[in-house]
């Protein structure tokens, strides 16, 4: 019997927006995105846009956090039980940007980490 993985799917890709609105305009407009909705869940605004059944996650730039992970923020993993996938990160002895899952409203959890290129990489539950 195959075990059930944790890691269920892509939640989205995070991608940095100089002039958020501008790009907002520029993936709906342009590319036909659809959008989903808007958060400020800190400092920098989030907007959520789909196409074609994938997400993005256009993320404000707070000009002192410019590029320091690049123009691809992240990529955001859906999984089913966040606490088991942390600790299981935790066995494998995976950087973490933190210790603990953060709530994001509605039952919602996520939690960054990073990948063995030290790309940054979040962990994501609904």
């Amino acid at each position: 019997m195959e075990k059930e993985s944790l890691f269920t799917g892509i939640e989205h890709i995070g991608i940095k927006a100089l002039d958020l609105e501008k790009a907002v305009s520029f993936y709906q407009e342009v590319l036909g995105f659809k959008y989903l909705r808007r958060i400020k869940p800190g400092q920098a605004q989030l907007v959520f846009l789909e196409l074609g059944g994938t997400v993005i996650e256009l993320v404000e730039v707070i000009e002192s956090y410019r590029f320091e992970d690049g123009v691809v923020n992240h990529l955001a993993i859906q999984v089913s039980d966040i606490f088991k996938a942390i600790e299981h990160l935790k066995d494998q002895q995976v950087e973490m940007d933190s210790f603990e899952p953060m709530p994001i409203g509605e039952g919602r959890y996520n939690f960054f980490f990073r990948g063995p290129s030290g790309e940054r990489l979040e962990l994501y539950q609904v």
